[in-house]
């Protein structure tokens, strides 16, 4: 590493020491805080050193060096600094001090972080508590460290206006009180004990997170009146101002580790006042060893519940974020935007297991057989134009369009059983004894088989415990066991056995046809007379959208008369990820393209980016061409509303979402019906506020020579053409 490479990592992981403390990256809010804590200049510089310190001792022992950069390393050491420089003089000995306590810390967050980490449990600020203890414990025995008087604030010293104006401010507003003990609370978490400190910290979280500011005041509130109306002992919260525990619990618990909602923010009705027993327990034992309490109700409760919740047999209602983004709001919209995008998804993508065009003639709870344990099941046949299953006078088992047609396996798989040999029907008759028929049974993963019934007899392709591949011919359409005429019964279950209970499961992409319109389904149950169909790709759309890693797509770019040339290389993450990367932009967005359809998953970085309006425009793209269906989706809302409008909405989003994003995509035109040269398709990402359309962005794509040939944007901001290098 070269010494801007370090001189970055220290810096950026300074700032998330500061900001990790507030469950936040935000660098802006990092700055302030760093600003706060030099209230008091011994503890704002001690708190420094104690990071530098853990950062030089990780690169030592050769740490994750993202984890010095997000401040995982660090934020608690950050703690011991500033706790320490607040009570110690700034001398000689305490640089001693400072420093051993330093490698303390960082020596309990690797432990704990390793001990927790294995149960999937944050290590908070134990660390800090754990070597704050010892300091207090031990530091009598050494007589070169002077206390230092906790009141005097170097700041205060200088500029005494500053600080008695803002109290005097607050003191002729309603409940001054309460406001004097949330602003000092909020100051508290860094060891500053007044109203301008706590004005800060609280500006700073409202810019950072709106969610995060409100769970703040909500969170103290009901602390402050369960003390209140139980006639509690305020002193406990007077003393250090240790109220920060409802403060730090209700945004641990309302947002970043719980996705917040209506739910999260009435969780907080349970755990504020078990924080507020805490603190009247605890205080009576620590008390007797001169310990302050900090931070350890918040530490205990927040525990107990996650330990609890990874506890749940069904994850309902409280929802515990998946994949941390260090924003409440991030956790909020990006949890609920995939839940919209995402939430029929099923880890195994079962399709149809037939070709061409096919009606459901009996669906789940169907009319006749499809009942009780076993009413989770499909039929299906084919019909003309008249909607008759036969031609001629359909007295034959050849007259019927899908007998002896092609059976396919709807995933890949094992067959472990088969059940041949039995004979097909005569029209209108069935045989009971053998009710389902000539069978297949297909294993996809534990506890998930598919059935495939009324096959006909002789005519599987397969053996037993043969591995076949999704879409692979496994039999052909019959009419044997309980089977009037020919048809194939197709059903999930979780059994391996004929006659085995059957289950709801979603098939993964299918098409529907009404008046010659195409619908396109994801992840979708057919209904009855629904007539169904695969998708059937197309050449031109695969190859286009065809991004394997360590290719690179060079697009020359003109806007408001600029010409600039942009290029993005595919690579895939650690995590088997594929994501598009601007190295100009530094602009990150990652997709997803499983051979029917191409869709966008995140994007991370520039908004200004063309990588990103490239993000909204292609947010999800079939890649079938069919003339005039339409590919619906949701995306994010702060793709098409400015941040301020977005700000406002983050206040109430936990509990209604009167702002709205959405994608449409249609195909315009092919050249050629069947296996174009030319495509045309066009997309638009419309923000509705109260349903009302006040945004909206559109985009249409050509694409010629396998490629995406050219783009245009058209927005408020100005039209953007962009056309692909060869």
């Amino acid at each position: 590493m070269t010494i801007k490479n370090y001189i970055s990592l220290f810096w950026n992981g300074l700032l998330n020491s500061y900001a990790q403390i507030f469950f936040s990256n935000n660098k802006i809010f990092a700055l302030l805080l760093l600003c706060v804590s030099f209230f008091d200049f011994g503890a704002g510089l001690s708190g420094v050193v104690a990071v530098l310190i853990g950062q030089i001792t990780a690169l030592l022992f050769n740490f994750n060096q993202d984890l010095i950069k997000d401040g995982t390393h660090t934020y608690n050491a950050l703690l011991v600094g500033i706790a320490i420089g607040i009570f110690y003089d700034f001398n000689m000995s305490f640089l001693i001090l400072l420093f051993i306590a330093s490698i303390l810390t960082f020596l309990l967050t690797i432990w704990f972080s390793t001990s927790l980490g294995r149960k999937n449990m944050p290590f908070l600020s134990i660390p800090f508590l754990m070597a704050i203890w010892l300091i207090i414990l031990g530091a009598d025995n050494f007589s070169a460290l002077s206390l230092k008087q906790k009141e005097v604030i170097s700041l205060a010293v200088y500029f005494p206006s500053a600080f008695t104006s803002i109290t005097d401010f607050i003191n002729g507003l309603p409940f001054a009180n309460a406001i004097f003990l949330y602003l000092r609370s909020l100051g508290a978490i860094f060891f500053q004990y007044n109203d301008l400190a706590g004005l800060f910290i609280a500006i700073g979280l409202l810019i950072n997170s709106r969610i995060s500011f409100v769970l703040s005041i909500f969170g103290f509130i009901i602390g402050y009146f369960f003390y209140y109306y139980l006639q509690g002992d305020f002193s406990q919260l007077i003393y250090s101002y240790i109220g920060f525990n409802f403060i730090l619990t209700a945004i641990a618990l309302g947002g970043f580790f719980i996705v917040p909602s209506r739910r999260s923010f009435l969780l907080l009705l349970l755990t504020i006042p078990t924080i507020a027993l805490l603190i009247s327990g605890l205080q009576t034992i620590f008390t007797q060893f001169n310990l302050p309490l900090y931070s350890l109700p918040f530490n205990i409760v927040v525990w107990l519940f996650l330990s609890a919740m990874m506890l749940r047999t069904k994850a309902k209602g409280l929802q515990l974020v998946a994949f941390q983004q260090f924003s409440l709001e991030k956790n909020h919209y990006k949890y609920y935007n995939s839940l919209e995008r995402f939430g029929s998804d099923t880890y195994f993508h079962i399709g149809l297991p037939v070709i061409g065009e096919w009606i459901i003639s009996q669906a789940y709870d169907g009319e006749q057989t499809h009942k009780t344990d076993w009413k989770h099941a499909l039929d299906f046949q084919i019909i003309d134009e008249n909607g008759q299953t036969f031609k001629g006078a359909g007295y034959e088992l050849s007259d019927y369009y899908c007998y002896d047609l092609p059976v396919l396996a709807p995933a890949s798989g094992y067959v472990v059983k088969i059940l041949d040999g039995i004979d097909d029907n005569k029209i209108g008759e069935v045989d009971l004894d053998n009710n389902w028929g000539n069978t297949i049974i297909i294993k996809h993963s534990e506890y998930l088989y598919s059935k495939l019934s009324h096959l006909k007899k002789n005519a599987i392709q397969v053996k037993l415990n043969e591995f076949v591949a999704k879409g692979s011919v496994v039999a052909y359409c019959g009419s044997s066991g309980r089977s009037p005429e020919p048809h194939l019964h197709f059903q999930m279950q979780t059994t391996p056995f004929i006659g085995s209970k059957t289950i709801a499961y979603p098939l993964s992409y299918y098409l529907t046809k009404n008046d010659d319109k195409y619908r396109f389904h994801s992840f979708d149950i057919p209904k009855k007379n629904d007539l169904v169909s695969a998708v059937e790709t197309t050449s031109l759309l695969k190859n286009s959208f065809s991004f394997i890693p360590g290719k690179t797509l060079k697009f020359e770019i003109l806007a408001n008369g600029n010409k600039e040339i942009v290029a993005w290389e595919v690579f895939v993450s650690p995590l088997n990820k594929t994501y598009l990367y601007c190295k100009k932009t530094k602009a990150t967005a990652y997709f997803i393209n499983n051979g029917t359809v191409f869709y966008f998953t995140d994007f991370y970085g520039d908004k200004k980016s063309f990588l990103h309006s490239f993000y909204l425009g292609a947010h999800k793209v079939l890649m079938g061409y069919y003339q005039n269906i339409i590919i619906d989706d949701k995306i994010l809302i702060d793709a098409v509303f400015n941040p301020f409008v977005k700000a406002i909405h983050d206040f109430t989003a936990p509990f209604y979402h009167y702002c709205k994003a959405m994608y449409n995509l249609k195909f315009v035109s092919a050249d050629t019906e069947h296996n174009p040269s030319k495509i045309e398709f066009n997309s638009v990402c419309t923000g509705t506020f109260f349903n009302k359309e006040i945004q909206k962005i559109n985009f249409n794509f050509t694409l010629e020579n396998n490629k995406i040939a050219e783009i245009q944007v058209q927005s408020k901001k100005g039209i953007i053409v962009a056309k692909q290098l060869t």
